[in-house]
């Protein structure tokens, strides 16, 4: 668990590459290039083979459907090449693309990606890499392939069965094997940076087919905002259901109970002077179990813990009211902002009531940490498992996570056992 306090790249955000010892970087930019050699070739044959069949068999409806196959290989094919480009970026590249509807036919989803310009890219790419990615490999690794053939001349010069012409002189001894060899190592740093430039070259030409543009992140993020900011309504609007279905059932009901035996206790209190005690202590007793009715609903809303000491004071009350045996490893700072310490705070709340109600679990294990300006909660349980990802307790919890940017997810196999895994954008 660490406490970072860089921030993390976003979408918008090119990936830089990472200063190493030329040593190091050398030989990323050797394997980097390998790879591209064998992906060249893949890639080639991929283009020219979708290409072809589709176009032969455009008059037919399986020709749609060869094109259906072929955008999908060209996006299989640019997701490969992205990780490759962490070879030397440390990270690959960002991908977007815009999902078709569930449900949609095979002839809706090629409509569908044939209008998201990903595809186009991802075609394009699939292409230069085949054409102009297999020429910068060959002539990086041709560059590598004759150095170390100059530095080994010692080994094999001698099994030619003609002297090993270099322009300036012929091998023909020992003694100008080992010259050749000086040559080598002397040009071990000329075919690094050549190597370097190549690798940079392919990456200028990479990062602006394979990442989204800025305008697309743009629309992809408006698109995550208003859903989100749907779901936090459509979340605080049940919330306000909540407290007023609460209110309405609970403490309002003991509060009318209340001022009714206030009423009758004081209309008892000359001619039944015991009756009127009995009342008045039902009275009394009203007047408590409302009161702890309030406070349980005042604990919903925002607990005044999580306010008066923070969240991992908040999250060890919820454990010491919790029937279950919960262990808590929490690395976090001392306050977070407060719409994160609720929502993380809300996470574990239900976390443990479902594990309570509805798991059979024994034991709890919640974990909380910062890590790249988000806080991770991860609640873990020994249940029976199978938990519903779509249940209104969760969907409600996924919602409130989402408005303020983060994650949610839910791992709950039937073979046992429920992790709720959530991630909160935090700056500490």
């Amino acid at each position: 668990m660490t406490d970072s306090t860089h921030d993390a790249p976003t979408l918008f955000d090119p990936p830089t590459m990472t200063m190493r010892p030329l040593g190091t970087q050398w030989v990323r930019d050797f394997v980097f290039h390998s790879a591209g050699l064998v992906l060249s070739v893949v890639g080639f044959v991929l283009w020219v083979t979708a290409v072809t069949v589709s176009l032969s068999l455009a008059i037919f409806v399986i020709g749609f459907l060869a094109a259906l196959g072929s955008f999908y290989l060209f996006r299989w094919f640019a997701r490969i090449e992205r990780r490759r480009a962490a070879l030397i970026l440390d990270e690959p590249i960002p991908e977007q693309y815009r999902d078709a509807p569930r449900g949609s036919g095979w002839f809706d989803r090629l409509k569908f990606m044939a209008k998201d310009p990903g595809t186009w890219k991802d075609f394009a790419w699939t292409f230069l890499c085949g054409t102009l990615g297999f020429g910068i490999s060959v002539l990086a690794l041709s560059l590598w392939g004759a150095v170390l053939s100059l530095i080994t001349q010692p080994l094999w010069y001698w099994a030619l069965p003609e002297p090993s012409d270099w322009g300036l002189y012929e091998v023909t001894s020992l003694p100008l094997a080992l010259m050749t060899t000086v040559f080598g190592i002397l040009l071990i740093p000329v075919a690094g940076w050549i190597g370097r430039g190549l690798t940079v070259a392919e990456l200028a030409m990479m990062r602006p087919l394979l990442r989204p543009s800025r305008n697309e992140a743009l629309e992809e993020r408006v698109e995550v905002l208003t859903t989100t900011r749907a779901g936090a309504v459509s979340a605080q609007a049940a919330e306000l259901q909540r407290i007023e279905r609460d209110l309405h059932d609970g403490a309002q009901a003991r509060l009318v109970a209340l001022a009714l035996n206030l009423g009758m206790a004081e209309d008892k209190f000359d001619s039944d002077p015991d009756q009127a005690r009995e009342l008045l202590a039902e009275a009394r007793g009203e007047a408590k179990t409302a009161l702890t009715e309030l406070r349980d609903l005042a604990r919903g809303i925002h607990p005044p813990i999580l306010t008066d000491r923070g969240l991992e004071a908040a999250v060890t009350a919820l454990a010491a009211r919790s029937p279950l045996s919960v262990t808590i490893d929490a690395e976090v700072p001392e306050r977070l902002p407060p719409a994160v310490e609720a929502a993380a705070y809300f996470v574990v709340a239900e976390a443990l009531a479902n594990a309570t109600k509805h798991s059979r679990a024994l034991r709890v294990l919640v974990r909380l940490w910062v890590e790249h300006d988000r806080l991770v909660v991860e609640v873990a349980d020994d249940g029976v498992g199978g938990a519903d990802d779509g249940g209104t307790g969760l969907l409600g919890l996924r919602r409130r996570v989402e408005a303020l940017d983060g994650e949610l997810h839910v791992v709950s196999p039937r073979s046992g056992g429920t992790t709720l895994h959530a991630e909160v954008p935090c700056q500490t």
